[in-house]
Parts: C-alpha cells; sequence; structure tokens
C-alpha cells in the first residue's frame, strides 16, 4: 500500500514541475516577444501552436548572422529619411510610404530577409522580417504594425505618429537599438523625435 502511495506523490510531483517548467516557458516568451507575443497567440487562437510558433521564430533568428551598416551606409540612410521628412510637410502620405520603404531597405541590409530566403530554398515556411525583427525589437516592430499608412481613414495626426513610429524602427534597425543622436529619445514615448521631425501633433 505504501508503495501506491508513494508512486501517486511521485506522479503528482511530476505532474506539478511539467506545470511549472510550462507556466516558466510561457512566461519566458512571453517576456521576449512583448506585445508580439499577445498578437500570435490571437492570430494562431491557441497558445500551444502561438508559442511553437514564436520557438521556431527564434531559431530562425539565431540562424541569422545581423550585419552592421558600415558607416557610409548609415549616413546615406540618414540622408534618405530626412530628404523624406523634409517632404512630410507637403506629401504627409507619400512621406509615409517612402518612410516605410526605408525601414524596410535597412531591415533588408541588416540581414533580416536572408532567414526568409533559406527557408524559401529549402521549401520551409519562414517567419518573415518583420516577426524576426520582433524578437529584437518588439515594441516599436508592434508600434510599427498598428500604425496607419494612408488612406481616407488616416488623419494628419495618424500619419504623423506613423511616421514617428516608422522613425523610431528605422533608427533602431541603423543602430541595433541604440540612439546615436541625443534627440532620439531612449525610452520609446517619441515624443522628442516628434519635435526633431517637425510633424509635432
Amino acid at each position: 500500500m505504501a508503495w501506491v502511495i508513494l508512486t501517486l506523490v511521485i506522479v503528482a510531483l511530476l505532474v506539478v514541475a511539467a506545470v511549472v517548467i510550462e507556466q516558466q516557458r510561457s512566461a519566458a516568451l512571453r517576456r521576449r516577444f512583448g506585445p508580439e507575443y499577445e498578437r500570435v497567440v490571437d492570430e494562431h487562437g491557441d497558445r500551444k501552436g502561438a508559442e511553437a510558433a514564436l520557438r521556431e521564430r527564434l531559431k530562425r533568428r539565431k540562424a541569422i548572422d545581423l550585419r552592421d551598416l558600415p558607416a557610409a551606409d548609415v549616413e546615406r540612410y540618414r540622408a534618405q529619411w530626412h530628404t523624406v521628412q523634409s517632404g512630410f510637410v507637403d506629401d504627409p502620405g507619400g512621406s509615409v510610404a517612402a518612410a516605410r520603404n526605408l525601414v524596410e531597405q535597412v531591415m533588408a541590409d541588416r540581414g533580416y530577409h536572408d532567414a526568409a530566403a533559406d527557408a524559401d530554398a529549402d521549401g520551409d515556411e519562414a517567419p518573415g522580417p518583420v516577426e524576426l525583427a520582433a524578437i529584437d525589437h518588439p515594441q516599436l516592430v508592434a508600434n510599427y504594425r498598428t500604425a496607419r499608412t494612408g488612406g481616407a481613414a488616416a488623419s494628419l495626426d495618424d500619419l504623423r505618429a506613423t511616421f514617428v513610429h516608422y522613425r523610431e524602427l528605422f533608427e533602431a534597425m541603423l543602430v541595433d537599438g541604440t540612439p546615436s543622436d541625443p534627440d532620439v529619445d531612449s525610452d520609446g514615448d517619441g515624443e522628442q523625435a516628434e519635435t526633431r521631425f517637425g510633424v509635432t501633433r
């Protein structure tokens, strides 16, 4: 009889340990991905499936050797951004679209597109560059995703906010998340950045 009780206790402890480990793994993913975690759970409609997808994304990200941009490329991109920013007053929608293109170009130059290209070559389904960038910059990518890009539903304030969000991600992509410009705020609220763009709300 004693061995039956001991067996049940051991089984119960193993079950509890498995639950605790699973909860810790979930909490680690939630911390790592921030708002992206909830987005993927909503997209999948199933926490386990979403977490499996996020773990696969982490594997893909680890396989990427991100490239540091040469100083000349950084300056060239900043000059292009300045040109786009200067056109915001006359053409807000066009400037926002051009800003998004610049963000995507920097992502490609840094190497975020490489994992998707490798997976396509293998016939696998892989996360796109934005999904991979969300591992390194979860809040900035969340802002990037939700920003209004234009159309009748986008007000001038929407476009200003979108431009700011794109600028924050653009800067993070250029310098790997450490803004070198003292006018770029470090806490990500965009307040200082907006006045710098000439697109204050």
